[in-house]
């Protein structure tokens, strides 16, 4: 692609059956035990505005300044949705992600969630600096650029609020907390469950008693109390991370419960009184896990809002399939936009 050239995606044409040439529709080599990391990138490529604000021509022009995640990544999508070849090589974004975070260093599966939560976290800064630089060049930006919003807090960044009911005094206090990923425990020995049943088991009320007592700032005690959990801004891209991987007792499992999940998620019980207007979300990729937690497998099923189409990426091997088998016994992080792309 040409340094001067610009991406609009929803115009470019389709171009028919075989792989080559489909815009956004390429696999990602196997370079060593990278299909976390081809999963998860297969996610994101399919995040439309997202991928539309990190290709557009300013943007790319300005991250060419940089040498760290946000242009190694910017590449690396750009090629995907080039659509010259069938599949293309990860190499250089995972080269430059040990540099951040050491645990990607080595050639061993690692896990996709948490790669995911550490890469958003890594673009966030790199795109913060481009856009301090814009504003203030040569100015120290250390303080300002912790309220710096980019494209990956615009998009997949919500909140949630804690209130904290305490049962000697009546006192209530309120907390937020943002997050990019929402952890979603799974019912204990359940085959089979919902997102939905996910979603109440995180969002239930739970007493804090013994040694879980909280601080109560007008007794200037320890004591007893409920906390209920709200969803107080919902964000353009909810990512529902399934906790899969736990203990039993002493020993590490995998919990193969079966979680049913449907295209549109209705998230209005879980909003706080503050968010005034119903919430439903549009599915448009899953990464699935296969295999347990010494030895496993991750490839990625994602909606190309172009093509309006569903591909399965198994790294390098990319195969058109029915929405009807999006529904996978193995979903690990399904995403989900408030808006069809």
């Amino acid at each position: 692609m040409m340094e001067g050239t610009s991406y609009n995606l929803r115009s470019r044409p389709c171009t028919p059956s075989n792989t080559q040439g489909k815009p956004g529709v390429v696999g990602l080599d196997n370079i060593g035990n990278s299909c976390y990391f081809n999963a998860v990138m297969q996610c994101l490529c399919s995040t439309m505005p997202f991928v539309e604000d990190l290709l557009s021509q300013e943007t790319r022009r300005e991250l060419a300044k940089y040498c760290r995640i946000a242009q190694v990544f910017v590449q690396l999508l750009e090629r995907m949705w080039q659509g010259s070849s069938p599949s293309c090589s990860p190499v250089q974004v995972m080269a430059a992600l040990p540099s951040i975070f050491p645990q990607f260093g080595s050639y061993t599966q690692q896990d996709a969630q948490e790669l995911l939560l550490h890469l958003l976290d890594a673009l966030h800064e790199d795109l913060k600096k481009m856009h301090l630089s814009r504003k203030q060049p040569g100015k120290n930006q250390s303080r300002s650029s912790k309220t710096e919003s980019t494209i990956v807090s615009d998009l997949f960044e919500g909140q949630l609020n804690y209130l904290t009911s305490f049962l000697h005094c009546g006192h209530e206090a309120r907390n937020n907390q943002t997050f990019t990923i929402l952890s979603l425990p799974i019912p204990n020995d359940n085959k089979k469950c919902s997102i939905q049943d996910c979603l109440s088991l995180f969002f239930e009320e739970t007493v804090l008693t013994g040694a879980e007592q909280s601080d109560c700032s007008d007794c200037g005690r320890r004591r007893e109390a409920t906390v209920q959990t709200y969803l107080n801004k919902p964000p353009e891209i909810l990512i529902l991370h399934l906790k899969r991987f736990g203990c039993k007792g002493r020993k590490q499992v995998k919990l193969s419960a079966n979680v049913s999940f449907s295209m549109e998620l209705d998230i209005t019980p879980f909003l706080s009184s503050s968010v005034r207007r119903r919430s439903s979300y549009h599915l448009y990729a899953v990464v699935i896990h296969r295999g347990n937690l010494d030895m496993g497998h991750y490839t990625a099923l994602c909606y190309n809002s172009v093509l309006e189409t569903w591909h399965w990426f198994d790294d390098s091997l990319v195969r058109e399939v029915h929405g009807s088998v999006v529904q996978s016994p193995d979903a690990y992080v399904l995403f989900y936009s408030c808006k069809p792309f």
